[in-house]
């Protein structure tokens, strides 16, 4: 994964959007632990995901501990939920990601990140 590909300047800040009064609209989690220094899923196809919703316009924000403790989250506002799903159903049309993308690496990483607490 290239992390230069992620623009972390364009990211916006889901706790100060929170305080205003929205609640960020979350649609791919991972658990804080298993995130780098920059806060990024250990999943390179996650990384380029997020990369590509910011190249199409996508404001993205990597909300940690948003609402649940040890998880982090990538959201966006509340009025870019339509548009979020308009660019997912494109990119799974498209074959640039498979179908379920969101629920299947998140339900993957978790699962992961349990196996590794439970080995002795």
């Amino acid at each position: 994964m290239n992390p230069n590909t992620i623009r972390f300047d364009l990211l916006f800040d889901a706790d100060e959007y929170h305080r205003s009064g929205f609640c960020p609209w979350t649609f791919f989690a991972y658990p804080t632990s298993m995130a780098d220094e920059q806060g990024l899923p250990p999943d390179d196809d996650a990384c380029e995901f997020l990369a590509c919703l910011q190249e199409r316009g996508i404001d993205v924000a990597i909300w940690v501990n948003g609402i649940a403790e040890d998880t982090t989250y990538f959201a966006c506002r509340k009025d870019d939920i339509h548009r979020l799903n308009d660019v997912i159903q494109e990119l799974e049309d498209s074959g640039e990601i498979e179908k379920g993308f969101c629920n299947r690496r998140t339900e993957r990483l978790f699962s992961a990140s349990e196996k590794h607490r439970t080995r002795p």
